[in-house]
């Protein structure tokens, strides 16, 4: 046998004695630990029901999170935001008599408000009038990250959809917070005016757009009686399929201002209500769990951290 084939056997051995010896640490702690919980139980036992108990205690009052999506319309996206911020600053001040003003009569279990936009780059161009603010986007993003342009706090602002978040400790109803809160965001007399005026123009819009579908029907059905009796001939040209192509734009913009019209019926538009989630985000109605493991891991680690800090003095002193 070479010398190279010894030396790499007595190699492979060390490797493998290490390895043992590793794996028995590991063993050995482990049934340290479990002797040490065995001699501790009382002590373990009483922090574990303490936990429980605890955890109990702090989990009987639950958080609930409440979503409305709204659409801020006639430009009222600045006007949403005020107003949510000021409901905010309200609550935060503890402003009893503002509440009760706008409906709202308990506050004690009122946690928080706030709004954020529906972020995504479709919400933000949803209309024509945001296309064309999204070309101006494109020319403001120096370095071409249209993204962090929007994302922006002044921008995001101008998106289409918009989320309310409210937070409670209690369910409540739907007519004691949500109706209330939508209700105020409608207390608003320039944008009241310019929706009727909105409306107003949306319906005459809708009309004469009728009016021209009913003309471009006349004009094609006698360009086709025309052909067919023979006293003209229709060519690709004649403006036939122009006109069927603009019946097609008339009949679609119409569809869009009957959706429009379904959203201009209030100021901001409650397009979604998601009432009363529990809140399981994070560590809520989790401290009945948490709590005793925390607590039996915390006298585990302070213990070691005792019996380290003896070993580490007696070895100081010798």
């Amino acid at each position: 046998m070479s010398t190279t084939s010894q030396e790499q056997e007595i190699d492979l051995s060390q490797i493998g004695k290490s390895i043992s010896k590793v794996f028995q640490n590991i063993i050995n702690k482990f049934f340290d630990l479990l002797f040490f919980i065995q001699k501790k139980i009382i002590i373990v036992g009483a922090l574990f029901i303490l936990g429980v108990g605890l955890g109990i205690y702090l989990d009987k009052e639950p958080n609930y999170t409440s979503d409305i999506v709204v659409i801020p319309n006639f430009g009222s996206n600045e006007y949403l935001y005020d107003k949510v911020n000021l409901i905010s600053l309200k609550l935060k001040e503890k402003d009893e008599a503002f509440f009760k003003a706008i409906g709202i009569s308990n506050i004690k279990d009122f946690n928080s408000i706030d709004i954020q936009p529906v972020t995504g780059i479709y919400n933000f161009i949803n209309s024509e009038s945001q296309k064309e603010n999204f070309e101006l986007i494109k020319l403001m993003a120096e370095d071409g990250d249209v993204e962090k342009i929007i994302k922006d706090d002044v921008t995001s602002r101008n998106y289409y959809l918009h989320n309310i978040n409210i937070k409670t400790t209690i369910a409540y109803d739907k007519k004691d917070l949500i109706e209330p809160i939508l209700k105020y965001l409608q207390q608003t007399e320039y944008f009241t005016k310019l929706q009727k005026v909105y409306q107003s123009n949306l319906v005459e819009k809708v009309e004469a757009n009728k009016l021209l579908i009913a003309q471009i029907d006349q004009i094609i059905l006698s360009l086709t009686q025309n052909k067919n009796g023979g006293g003209v001939t229709i060519s690709q040209d004649s403006g036939l399929s122009e006109l069927i192509q603009k019946k097609d734009q008339l009949i679609y913009e119409n569809q869009t201002l009957s959706i429009h019209k379904l959203e201009y019926d209030k100021v901001i538009k409650d397009q979604d209500i998601s009432l009363n989630q529990m809140n399981t985000k994070g560590v809520n109605n989790k401290m009945k769990i948490i709590l005793p493991f925390l607590f039996v891991s915390l006298f585990l680690l302070g213990y070691w951290f005792s019996q380290a800090y003896k070993q580490q003095k007696k070895r100081i002193q010798s």
